[in-house]
C-alpha cells in the first residue's frame, strides 16, 4: 500500500471519528439542555442551551431546538419576552417545529393573547397532528374562552393521544362543569384524580359540581383533601363557607371567609360575602367595615355599593344609603335592582314622587315583569295612598 493510500485512508478514518464525535456532541448537547427544562431546572437549562448556542458547530433544526428549549426554560423563569425571543429564533430557523409553535402559543396565553395562541396551536395541529400538547393546549384555551363544545372536541382528541393525561381530563370535567353535565363532569375529575391524586383542579372541580348538587358532605370531604394538598389555595376556604352559609352555620361560614381573606387580601367578592354572613350574625358594624374594604380595593365595582345600601336602609342610615345606590346606578347605568332599592329609601323617606319616579323607570325598562311586589312590599307602606303610586298600581 502506497504512502498516499495510507494517508488518505487516515484521513477519512480521522474524518469519520471527528464526525462521529461532533454528531455525539451536538446529540448530547441538545439532551442536556432540553431533559434540564423538562426537568423544570430552568437557570441550568439556559445556562447549558445557551452554551450550546455560542459554540456555533450548530445549524438547521439542531440549532432551532436549542432556541426551543431555552424558550420553555424562560417560560418557566417567567421572562415571556426572552422565552418569545427564542421561540421567534426557532421558528424562523425551523419553520416545521410543532413544539415551537406549541412553546410560543404558551407565551401568548401568558401575555393575554389569545387569539395569537390559537393561531400558533393551530399551526402545531397543522405540522402535527398528533401533538398531544397542542390539542390540550387549544382545547383549554377554548374553554377559558368560554367557547365549550370546541373545548371538548379539542379535549376529547388530546384524550385520545394520551389517555392517561390528567390535565386534559380536568379541564374536559371543566368543560362539562360549564355545560351544567354534571356526572361527565364528576366522571372526568375522578378519572384524573386516579391518574395524579394531586390534581388539585379536579378535586376543586368536583367539590364545586358537588356543592352546585347538594351533596355537600361530599364537597366538604374533596375541599378538606384538597386543604391537605394544597394549604394556600384560598378558594377551598370560600368553598367551605358557601357550604357553612347554606346550612346557616354564619360562624363557621366567616372563620373561612378570614382565612381566605389572610391569603387573597385584596379579593373583594371575599369581602363582600364575609359582610352578608356579618349581618345574617347581625353584627353590622362589621358587616360594613367588610363592605367600605371592598370598596376601597376596586371602587369601580357596582357590587358592594348595592349590598353597603341596603344594610344603610335597615339601620334607617337613608341618606347613605340614597348616596350609595346613587353611585351604584352611576358604575351601572339602568340596573333594576338599584333603581327598586332606590325607590324603597325614597318610600321610607316620605318621597312619594322620587319613589314612583324610580318606580316607573324599572318599570320603562322592560326588564320588571312582575308587577305583584308593589302590593306586598311594605317599604311602600309610607306612599300607598298617594296618587302617584295608585296610578302604577292600576296600570
Amino acid at each position: 500500500m502506497s504512502q498516499r493510500i495510507i494517508k488518505a485512508a487516515c484521513l477519512i478514518v480521522t474524518a469519520s471519528i471527528t464526525a462521529l464525535f461532533c454528531a455525539q456532541s451536538v446529540a448530547k448537547a441538545s439532551e442536556g439542555c432540553r431533559d434540564l427544562a423538562i426537568s423544570h431546572q430552568y437557570e441550568k437549562a439556559v445556562a447549558a442551551c445557551t452554551a450550546a448556542v455560542r459554540k456555533g458547530d450548530l445549524s438547521g433544526a439542531a440549532l432551532a431546538d436549542m432556541y426551543t428549549w431555552r424558550g420553555f426554560a424562560y417560560k418557566g423563569m417567567g421572562d415571556t419576552a426572552k422565552a418569545r425571543a427564542d421561540f421567534d429564533r426557532a421558528i424562523t430557523l425551523n419553520p416545521a417545529s410543532d413544539v415551537s409553535y406549541v412553546g410560543r402559543a404558551q407565551v401568548w396565553e401568558k401575555e393575554k393573547k389569545l387569539r395569537a395562541a390559537r393561531a400558533d396551536l393551530t399551526k402545531a395541529i397543522e405540522i402535527n397532528p398528533r401533538n398531544q400538547a397542542a390539542w390540550e393546549n387549544r382545547g383549554i384555551l377554548s374553554y377559558v374562552e368560554r367557547k365549550h363544545a370546541e373545548a371538548l372536541a379539542d379535549l376529547n382528541r388530546a384524550i385520545e393521544l394520551d389517555p392517561k393525561n390528567a390535565r386534559a381530563f380536568t379541564f374536559r370535567g371543566n368543560a362539562y362543569a360549564a355545560l351544567n353535565e354534571n356526572q361527565k363532569a364528576v366522571d372526568d375529575y375522578t378519572k384524573a384524580l386516579e391518574l395524579n391524586p394531586q390534581e388539585f383542579l379536579s378535586l376543586l372541580g368536583r367539590a364545586f359540581v358537588e356543592k352546585k348538587a347538594g351533596y355537600y358532605d361530599r364537597a366538604m370531604a374533596d375541599y378538606s383533601r384538597l386543604l391537605e394538598i394544597a394549604p394556600r389555595f384560598w378558594q377551598v376556604h370560600e368553598g367551605r363557607a358557601e357550604i357553612y352559609a347554606i346550612r346557616k352555620e354564619y360562624g363557621k361560614g366567616i372563620e373561612e371567609l378570614t382565612r381566605a381573606i389572610a391569603i387573597n387580601p385584596s379579593n373583594v367578592l371575599l369581602y363582600s360575602k364575609r359582610g352578608m354572613m356579618y349581618v345574617f350574625e347581625k353584627k353590622p358594624e362589621l358587616a360594613l367595615a367588610d363592605f367600605t374594604k371592598a370598596i376601597e380595593i376596586k371602587p369601580g365595582n357596582p357590587g358592594p355599593y348595592l349590598v353597603r345600601a341596603v344594610l344603610y336602609k335597615d339601620l334607617l342610615q337613608f341618606d347613605r344609603s340614597l348616596a350609595d345606590i346613587k353611585k351604584s346606578l352611576e358604575l351601572k347605568p339602568g340596573d333594576v335592582a338599584s333603581m327598586i332599592l332606590l325607590a324603597r329609601v325614597e318610600s321610607l323617606r316620605h318621597d312619594a314622587t322620587e319613589a314612583c319616579r324610580w318606580i316607573k323607570a324599572a318599570f320603562d325598562t322592560g326588564k320588571l315583569k312582575d308587577q305583584r311586589f308593589l302590593a306586598d312590599e311594605k317599604d311602600f307602606d309610607k306612599i300607598r295612598t298617594s296618587p302617584c303610586f295608585r296610578e302604577l298600581v292600576d296600570r
